[in-house]
């Protein structure tokens, strides 16, 4: 199973070195600059490359586990390989297009949580992703993803290209325009869950999933 792992991971670095060759001699990148309102102050130094590139670095850099898809068809070929490789026999997923993207394709899901505490993986969706950091965020509207997201130890995030932002100030004034009202509670995740609290042991899958998975679809080509 680690070989097969191995193998699977290997083969989507493979495609993630091919997508960055393309688009950084296709792609100019854009000026980005930061500011507070009224002050011209640079908060950071101007981030340079494609900004779903440098997504996926920081976010592997943060301990998960990144894999590019060019199509839906793909995304489910590889979320079933990554079923298979773990031995994990059906995915949690209560988001209806989510469900009707599975059911296309064959994959093993239940959608009732009355047996979150045995589920082994989840499946979400997310409002953006953050290049500079590599970090995810989710939101109260989507109140299942919320729900899901921190028992299970794996889970499995389907976000698309146009999600990815620069930065942690561009994806709040982004979902404040998305809805009438800014969501009650936003949160950010950073990697899989992980602490040394205890004993200053390094433990991870403490306060949510052991494995992070972030499925990120081209819808910009």
């Amino acid at each position: 199973m680690k070989f097969e792992l191995n193998h699977i991971m290997q083969e989507i670095t493979s495609r993630e070195k091919v997508l960055k060759n393309i688009r950084e001699a296709l792609v100019i990148p854009a000026n980005t600059t930061f500011s507070e309102p009224g002050r011209d102050i640079v908060l950071f130094k101007q981030s340079t490359g494609v900004i779903e590139i440098r997504f996926a670095e920081a976010f592997k850099n943060t301990g998960g586990k990144f894999i590019y898809c060019a199509n839906e068809k793909e995304y489910c070929h590889n979320l079933n390989s990554v079923m298979k490789a773990y031995s994990l026999p059906e995915v949690l997923c209560m988001d209806n297009d989510l469900i009707n993207i599975l059911e296309k394709h064959n994959i093993p899901y239940i959608s009732d949580d009355k047996n979150l505490e045995n589920s082994s993986c989840s499946l979400t969706r997310c409002e953006y992703l953050i290049a500079r950091t590599g970090t995810i965020m989710i939101s109260a509207q989507n109140k299942k993803s919320l729900r899901i997201y921190f028992t299970p130890p794996f889970h499995f995030v389907f976000a698309y290209t146009s999600q990815v932002v620069e930065d942690i100030s561009d994806a709040l004034k982004n979902i404040k325009s998305k809805f009438d009202k800014m969501p009650h509670f936003i949160t950010f995740i950073s990697g899989p869950s992980r602490t040394a609290d205890i004993e200053k042991t390094l433990i991870t899958g403490m306060h949510g999933p052991k494995e992070l998975f972030l499925f990120l679809i081209d819808d910009l080509v």
